[in-house]
């Protein structure tokens, strides 16, 4: 194998009789140089964007959610908020009153959803940073507050200064005459918050106690919100959870929750990965044709290794090594392309957004080195096969020949 490696090398590096084969293998390493550093910076964008969606809905995103095992609302006993309390995992948690409801505004009718939190909810989640008008004020004496969406504001044209107030509407089960059909409620925005966009167009918050008048729910919940400590094994917690509240109640964690979301973002990164692939694959043959040219330039010494006492096999493999190398040259060349952009976009910002309203300027990325040995691993496994194949066909029918 030493043997085969040297020679490889010196193949490599050494001036071909036809100056063509120099210039595919150089063909063939630029390939694979592009092909591995294409992959690692559109991987590291996608993982970019993914961390900042995460982040950017983290903190209205609980580690663990307790919700009733059917229908939608639920009474949770004194004893279960005790043993919660008592908890060392648990940083916070929320009882939260969530449903469907109509939002009329002048003319304009859409349909929302309620969240009904307590208001220590700000603190706890750091809501502030989420705010982009107005203030975080659900109540105050008998009057309530909302904190409004932005899409949902942008769409219906609510204002902070206005004095048309936000009419809410919803079913109510136990009337028994068409005038009393919905429960009505009013209240009056006290600020705008952004966050993802498809909770931008949907959610309302506002305090508990309105959302349960409007949902004529009394002290039932449809929720639970939990926070952990970053050390805590969700996992863990989970299920000591689930046995606390019973068959009663579900237990899920924020990736159950969002599977749409997290499954659209892996599947979005393998589509773009195989492409890539692809892309690089059909690159790859390049290096069947350096090889092979190689092979034809150097066929006088097929003899000479044969004579040697080389076997077929043992000239196959200097042959596979060639063409390893090219591709290991052209991955480590892209490899540190790859790497060197993603820092300095990451430092630097120079590839830009462009035009619109965005919460960043310029494109997110983030290197994950598993993502960054799997390239490198899937590239030379794809160098390999394009080496080894066409190599064991080509020297084999040559050192089949008579007077070699």
């Amino acid at each position: 194998m030493r043997l085969s490696l040297f020679i490889a090398k010196r193949y490599l590096f050494s001036r071909k009789k036809q100056n063509a084969i120099n210039i595919i293998s150089g063909i063939s390493t630029v390939g694979v140089a592009i092909g591995t550093t294409a992959l690692i910076v559109i991987l590291s964008v996608f993982n970019g964007i993914d961390l900042l969606l995460q982040q950017s809905t983290d903190n209205l995103t609980p580690d663990l959610v307790v919700s009733p095992a059917k229908g939608k609302f639920i009474r949770f006993d004194t004893f279960h908020y005790a043993e919660m309390n008592g908890m060392k995992e648990i940083v916070y948690y929320h009882p939260v009153v969530e449903e469907n409801a109509l939002l009329k505004y002048g003319d304009h009718l859409k349909p929302v959803t309620l969240k009904g939190i307590g208001q220590e909810y700000e603190r706890h989640v750091d809501f502030s940073r989420n705010m982009i008008e107005g203030k975080f004020n659900l109540k105050s004496g008998d009057s309530f507050f909302g904190v409004i969406g932005y899409g949902i504001a942008h769409e219906l044209g609510i204002g902070l200064t206005f004095l048309t107030p936000l009419k809410f509407y919803y079913p109510n089960k136990k009337s028994s005459s068409v005038q009393a059909a919905l429960n009505t409620e009013y209240l009056f925005p006290s600020g705008f918050f952004s966050s993802q966009q498809e909770l931008d167009a949907k959610l309302v918050l506002t305090d508990i106690d309105f959302a349960r008048r409007l949902f004529g729910v009394g002290d039932q919940i449809s929720k639970i919100e939990v926070k952990l400590k970053p050390e805590a094994a969700v996992g863990k917690v989970k299920e000591k959870l689930q046995f606390l509240v019973g068959q009663d109640f579900k237990v899920e964690d924020k990736y159950e929750l969002n599977r749409s979301f997290y499954a659209m973002m892996k599947s979005e990164k393998l589509a773009v990965f195989l492409v890539l692939l692809f892309i690089l694959l059909i690159a790859s043959f390049n290096i069947v044709g350096s090889i092979s040219m190689l092979i034809l330039d150097k066929k006088e010494d097929l003899g000479v290794f044969k004579a040697l006492g080389m076997n077929a096999q043992r000239i196959v493999t200097l042959f596979k090594t060639e063409g390893i190398l090219i591709t290991a040259l052209g991955a480590v060349i892209g490899l540190l392309v790859g790497v060197g952009v993603c820092l300095l976009q990451e430092k630097y910002g120079f590839i830009k957004l462009g035009d619109g309203s965005y919460i960043i300027e310029a494109y997110p990325v983030k290197l994950v080195w598993e993502d960054i040995m799997l390239i490198m691993g899937t590239v030379l496994l794809i160098g390999y096969i394009a080496s080894y194949f066409p190599v064991k066909y080509l020297v084999n029918k040559l050192v089949g020949q008579k007077g070699l």
